[in-house]
């Protein structure tokens, strides 16, 4: 992992942002702000053309890029690449924040409710439309899955923990049951 000009751009700020222990929605609300300006970057997306995609079809598991782990707050900056069209499992990310920002491409994110021991079908109640330089902030324990709506996207994420060392959940969407997952590998990767 590196100490590269452009993650600079977004860790020192994010650092900033936590000391001032402020509640989680509003930490993770200035993020956002963060990573979106950060997203505007010709440098950023310059480096990322060279990015490696992120589907493990073998295994069918996801990889992120980790670019950073912070050792005093804990949270991650990630990259993912998907060169494909098509939609993730539903998911979420356990008690994790997320600010997942699109670098590349476009994406439609479904939102789905918490099924609460629902054995029943259950259909996305949110669609979220995301183009390059926009982001999406995920609460914990919120599923949803991305569809890819081109080819190739991109995407840069600031996460309030390493995925990886927690469970997180997917969901059924026909049959509302949940089970735990890993969620994706980390790579660690210079940005």
């Amino acid at each position: 992992m590196s100490d590269s000009r452009l993650l600079r751009r977004i860790v020192d700020p994010v650092r900033r942002l936590y000391a001032e222990d402020m509640p989680e929605p509003e930490l993770w609300s200035r993020i956002s702000d963060v990573l979106e300006a950060a997203l505007a970057d010709p440098e950023l997306k310059a480096a990322a053309r060279d990015w490696p995609k992120s589907h493990d079809r073998t295994n069918n598991r996801y990889t992120n890029l980790l670019f950073y782990e912070d050792p005093d707050f804990g949270f991650v900056v990630n990259g993912l690449v998907k060169d494909e069209t098509g939609r993730t499992p539903v998911h979420d990310h356990g008690h994790a924040w997320v600010a997942y920002g699109l670098l590349e491409g476009a994406e439609t994110v479904l939102r789905y409710r918490d099924p609460a021991g629902a054995a029943s079908v259950l259909e996305p109640d949110e669609e979220i439309s995301l183009t390059i330089g926009e982001v999406d902030l995920v609460p914990p324990w919120t599923f949803h899955a991305e569809q890819a709506e081109t080819d190739r996207t991109v995407a840069v994420m600031v996460r309030s923990a390493r995925v990886g060392k927690f469970a997180h959940r997917r969901l059924n969407p026909d049959t509302g049951q949940t089970h735990d997952h890993p969620g994706p590998h980390q790579i660690p990767y210079d940005l």
